[in-house]
């Protein structure tokens, strides 16, 4: 497999770019952190969970990974090359690539499903804070699934580890789950790691059990994890099909 640095991770004007992109994406992140306020919603927001909760989104963690890696891989091609070992591994930019089109997908669907907040533009907070929204899901996304399709070198990882994808959002959805139903509010990020989600999803809204709830989630969460490990394969997949095409294969 050819290691060669490929052309455009030569270019300062393109670690520019990078980091322009990654600045944003983190500061947009820290500036929402910050400037947290509570807004009553009977929909979206009937509970105010503190600012703390804002941290536990999939949506912001995946940015703020990503931001950082954009960081860093622009700092790589601006010259620091003892960051190349982690900025250019083809396993870190698959999994990343996974994690944030999975948060553009989550959010788009909802918004069809009527399960996303719809964005208000009427003040400078709103205004800010639906534009992060945009970049979070519908700019970033695309924009790393750019940048996985021109990849820094031709290397890619073995197809025996794409399993190792689901370990993130598998500790994630655990970690939600159990903190949703110890926490004195029960703030769940997502509605499907509520227990009552499945009340009306597989009982009809008859009440069960407990334990019956939380086993219902089960199947989800499998489908869920396996979904985050078969768009990791198909990553790999376009990225082989490419780097036969660039090596003329």
């Amino acid at each position: 497999m050819n290691t060669k640095v490929n052309k455009p991770y030569e270019s300062k004007l393109f670690a520019v770019l990078l980091m322009l992109v990654g600045l944003v994406d983190l500061a947009s992140i820290v500036y929402k952190f910050f400037a947290y306020r509570f807004e009553y919603d009977p929909t979206f927001s009937p509970v105010d969970y503190g600012r703390i909760k804002y941290v536990m989104f999939f949506t912001v963690e995946s940015n703020f990974l990503v931001s950082v890696y954009l960081i860093l891989l622009a700092l790589t091609v601006f010259g620091v090359k003892k960051l190349a070992r982690l900025t250019f591994n083809p396993t870190v930019s698959c999994f990343l690539t996974t994690y944030i089109i999975i948060t553009g997908l989550v959010y788009c669907s909802g918004i069809f499903l009527g399960m996303t907040e719809p964005s208000k533009w009427d003040t400078f907070y709103h205004f800010v804070s639906s534009g992060n929204q945009i970049l979070h899901h519908m700019i970033v996304p695309p924009f790393m699934v750019l940048l996985y399709l021109l990849p820094p070198t031709n290397e890619s990882f073995p197809k025996k580890r794409v399993w190792l994808v689901g370990i993130y959002p598998l500790v994630y959805s655990l970690f939600s789950i159990i903190r949703g139903a110890v926490s004195r509010l029960h703030f769940y990020p997502y509605p499907f790691y509520k227990p009552d989600f499945y009340t009306d999803l597989f009982f009809g809204g008859r009440q069960v059990s407990v334990g019956l709830l939380y086993l219902s989630m089960l199947p989800v969460l499998i489908v869920g994890i396996m979904i985050f490990i078969l768009l990791a394969r198909l990553l790999l997949f376009i990225k082989d099909k490419g780097n036969k095409k660039r090596e003329g294969k």
